[in-house]
């Protein structure tokens, strides 16, 4: 009757929810038990290789950290180094168009007057004390916030214009100052002093030194130019620029014997005396 197989195809249902939940069953244990697997050393080996050859690897690269002191140093002496990273040498750094760099400063010691054709630096003291000179033109930073109708007047805020001055200050860890384009400047240690700097407009830049032995422009002016620019004749600026045998860095405690080379390295300080 109707009873007995609505019976029977109940039976039959039961058996096969169960038959189901047991394969169901089975499939988990047999996956919680393959969780943990041994994996070979080849196995390892080509499982590297294809990650590193994924699309993502030129990501990750631009992405990575560096390491500022992981190269040998653009410059350096018993006096001083300096590091530095530039767009040509790190793909980072090209779409910022920025370099960075980091300078130690040894005790007493002073790094040489020199400028950059284009980068403006902005520089942090991480470590140490000194001081810095920088020059720029007189009263720049009040140039056009008057005008003035007399002719006379006029003419002689354009050869105000003309003139350059020195600005100094002490430096202390912590303290953060701006090197515009074209703006000598020369820091001086009175402890082991760090610093790290971060130039914009980077490419093309060329840093020139005023002094030293090395990659001085001023040894390259032809002799009528220095006749006219520097106080003095071209002879006393060329034995001034050969007795400063160090480059980069030099040594701002002569000793006090040695007088001459005391009013050299004195001279090469102060980067307004140079000119």
């Amino acid at each position: 009757d109707n009873a007995e197989i609505e019976k029977i195809l109940l039976e039959e249902h039961e058996k096969e929810t169960h038959h189901r939940r047991g394969l169901r069953d089975k499939r988990q244990q047999s996956q919680e038990k393959n969780v943990i697997v041994k994996v070979s050393k080849k196995q390892i080996e080509e499982l590297s290789k294809n990650a590193k050859s994924s699309s993502k690897k030129s990501v990750s690269s631009r992405s990575e950290p560096f390491n500022l002191k992981s190269s040998d140093p653009i410059y350096s002496n018993q006096y001083g180094k300096f590091f530095e990273i530039t767009p040509k040498k790190n793909p980072q750094l090209q779409d910022l168009d920025i370099f960075v760099n980091y300078v130690e400063i040894k005790e007493g010691s002073l790094w040489l007057p020199h400028y950059n054709s284009r980068a403006i630096v902005i520089v942090t003291v991480n470590e140490g004390k000194g001081d810095f000179e920088l020059v720029g033109q007189r009263n720049e930073n009040q140039q056009g916030l008057r005008e003035e109708d007399d002719e006379e007047e006029e003419q002689r805020e354009e050869e105000t214009k003309n003139q350059v001055q020195s600005y100094k200050a002490k430096l202390t860890p912590g303290d953060v100052f701006v090197i515009p384009a074209g703006h000598p400047v020369a820091v001086r240690a009175s402890s082991n002093l760090n610093l790290l700097g971060f130039g914009i407009n980077a490419e093309n830049n060329q840093r020139n030194f005023l002094a030293g032995e090395e990659d001085n422009v001023i040894s390259q002016i032809q002799k009528q130019v220095k006749d006219l620019t520097f106080p003095g004749s071209a002879q006393e600026v060329d034995r001034l620029l050969e007795n400063q045998k160090q480059s980069y860095f030099a040594n701002a405690q002569p000793q006090q014997r040695e007088t001459r080379s005391q009013e050299i390295k004195e001279h090469l300080y102060s980067i307004l005396g140079a000119f």
